[in-house]
């Protein structure tokens, strides 16, 4: 019986490292576009209330992006990333609620509703992270080059999840358009 308890307590702690987030992701950009020609990029930031959040969801997808040869310059981009995230579910005495957020999307330029619908007695949150790149600004108005969506079903928020979110939209950038799965170890999102 003791080497029964020994080995599920040592069963326990390897797979305590192992936690994973399964998400679906969706690529699409503008047709035709050739991302050859762009090299620098730089932020558009969006969230005043959650900007330790933002600013981490940020420094993920600015790893990502130098790490496929673009370069970081607040100065003078070739195109702006904005990153939108959150959770579209809340739990509430044990019970999951999807929530509509009341939010801009920037594609359909139209607000999405407000509203609750129970979703599960299981406490598990719908993860969202949208990552937009467009032109900059000063040009007036502004063009999409590329979006991408990922999302998870899990027991933790956009807090812990969002990171690996982040990378997992990018994963495929620039080459692959669609939609696809990824499995990534929060380990490797840090």
């Amino acid at each position: 019986m003791r080497k029964l308890l020994v080995i599920f307590i040592l069963a326990g702690m390897m797979l305590s490292g192992c936690v994973y987030v399964d998400m679906d992701v969706e690529n699409s950009p503008a047709p035709g576009l050739d991302f050859s020609k762009f090299k620098t990029f730089a932020f558009k930031k969006k969230s005043e209330s959650r900007k330790e959040l933002e600013s981490g969801l940020l420094g993920t997808a600015k790893a990502e992006l130098e790490a496929k040869g673009f370069r970081y310059d607040p100065n003078s981009p070739d195109f702006l990333v904005l990153v939108n995230f959150g959770s579209k579910s809340f739990i509430e005495r044990g019970v999951t609620y999807k929530r509509d957020a009341f939010e801009y999307n920037f594609i359909s330029k139209t607000n999405t509703n407000v509203g609750a619908v129970k979703d599960s007695d299981v406490n598990r949150q719908d993860n969202t992270v949208r990552i937009y790149l467009m032109t900059p600004e000063n040009e007036g108005e502004k063009t999409f080059l590329w979006r991408g969506k990922a999302s998870s079903v899990d027991f933790e928020g956009v807090g812990i999840v969002g990171k690996c979110l982040v990378k997992g939209a990018l994963l495929k950038f620039p080459a692959a358009e669609g939609t696809f799965h990824e499995k990534m170890n929060v380990r490797d999102c840090k």
